[in-house]
């Protein structure tokens, strides 16, 4: 169901807020929770939709959603669905054993978690989030009154409608080794049962919290079938975030393999204490518009974030990528690098902002963004920036936009290899450098099999 509101003289049509007091019904939440969603979702009305004039939004498709025809996706229940979706069945093949497993499937309707023993004996929590809000309600609480960060009209709708999602807790000096495992799985037709939406619109939340001086490797799957079929829109907005304490290391595998009907919008928020490090990689493999912004705010001294993205687009495709690196103290260092490779009438923009506080003296920082057009109508705009307060610091920054080197190709199809095989052998050797530092075990492995296959695909 929908509800028109009246902005600046138009009426505006959207999700109406009957269906946020729905799910706190549905979920049985306690009233703090339902009091901070019907918050976000009073600040939501109030937020503007963002247009392709906004500079976080410029070339992308956000003008063609329409909120008002998208419906928030039923609870899942839980219980394993009757296939395991494609796309982890394949990492499942490279990655090292995990030591858990949460999927939620809205092709099914399903929702499932498995825990190995070795994390529960270490009192490490993977749970749904839903569950999570009564069995954890201190530590979420606190984790929730942390709001900084980008706040638009998609987060607060998250904040708001968030149904699914999930909660990991490592406790205070404990290693944990054996991947924690996210994947959500979209459906292919947004079919749905009410009868004004036509689309479909889901709300993931993920809050990983790392104690002192403990670690974990944490591979997040978002996907969906490519199906020439898909005519309705699916609207992902999910909101990440990552609670770092002192002394501890995340490292964190993101991997989306979407549909040409789906519409991802993705918030990631790390906050990272003294001498902590995240280790966050992206890999953007499909989609109708993705737009993703990626957050690192190095709160303490020695604080470290690496952040890295490969992108590879095809068809009429659409992506966008901004990560943006907060320095907000002395002694922190940070280190961006993206690749980006475009064929058909794919498009990219990347936006990269390094933010040095003035206390944030001796920062050393640094981003990259490369990309490659594979075809004369792809196209790719890169904008770094930095933002720079204290007068002790080492940032730079470079980005280049270029097509496929000819006398490579002709090098190598001279030496026997097809056409399309001398462009897997660069785009290969392009995203390497990115790849190769990935800390996973499986990855990039994991990866190059997707890349390989969008290729021979396209």
């Amino acid at each position: 169901m929908s509800e028109s509101l009246q902005v600046d003289n138009l009426q505006v049509s959207t999700i109406a807020r009957e269906k946020v007091e729905d799910l706190c019904r549905l979920n049985g939440e306690p009233n703090w929770l339902k009091d901070k969603r019907l918050s976000a979702w009073e600040s939501y009305l109030q937020c503007p939709m963002p247009t392709v004039k906004d500079e976080d939004w410029r070339a992308t498709l956000v003008g063609k959603l329409d909120l008002g025809k998208l419906c928030p996706a039923a609870p899942l229940k839980e219980g394993k669905s009757a296939s395991t979706p494609a796309l982890l069945t394949a990492a499942l093949k490279d990655l090292a054993k995990p030591g858990a497993i949460y999927v939620e499937d809205y092709a099914s309707g399903q929702m499932s978690v498995a825990v190995e023993a070795e994390l529960s004996t270490a009192k490490v929590v993977v749970s749904p989030f839903a569950q999570a809000v009564e069995s954890h309600k201190a530590v979420l609480e606190k984790l929730f009154a942390e709001k900084r960060g980008i706040q638009d009209k998609f987060t607060l709708m998250n904040e708001a409608l968030a149904g699914g999602g999930l909660f990991v807790h490592v406790p205070k000096n404990t290693r944990v080794e054996a991947p924690v495992v996210m994947m959500l799985n979209l459906p292919e037709k947004a079919t749905t049962a009410a009868k004004d939406p036509s689309g479909l619109a889901v709300f993931p939340r993920v809050i990983i919290n790392v104690e002192e001086n403990a670690s974990i490797n944490f591979v997040s799957i978002v996907a969906s079938e490519k199906t020439a079929e898909a005519t309705e829109t699916v609207l992902a907005a999910s909101v990440v975030e990552f609670h770092i304490a002192a002394g501890a290391k995340v490292s964190v595998a993101e991997v989306t393999n979407l549909g040409p009907e789906v519409f991802f919008v993705n918030r990631v928020r790390a906050y990272v204490a003294r001498d902590a490090v995240i280790d966050f990689s992206t890999a953007g493999l499909g989609g109708k518009q993705t737009k993703s912004d990626i957050e690192t705010i190095l709160m303490d001294r020695g604080a470290h974030a690496a952040v890295k993205g490969v992108v590879f687009g095809g068809g009429a495709e659409r992506y966008a990528y901004n990560t943006i690196a907060e320095h907000a103290a002395p002694d922190t260092t940070s280190n961006i690098n993206f690749r980006v490779a475009l064929k058909d009438k794919s498009a990219s923009i990347y936006q990269g902002i390094v933010k040095v506080d003035k206390v944030a003296q001796r920062t050393d920082a640094y981003q990259s963004n490369k990309n490659l057009l594979l075809g004369k109508e792809a196209k790719a705009d890169s904008i770094p920036k930095l933002e720079i307060l204290a007068d002790d610091v080492k940032c730079s920054h470079g980005a280049t936009v270029s097509p496929v080197d000819k006398e490579q190709l002709f090098y190598l199809t001279c030496r026997g290899l097809t056409a399309p095989e001398a462009e897997e052998l660069i785009v290969t050797g392009f995203f390497q450098q990115v790849l190769d530092t990935i800390p996973i075990q499986g990855v990039v492995n994991f990866l190059a099999a997707l890349t390989s296959d969008k290729l021979h695909k396209s």
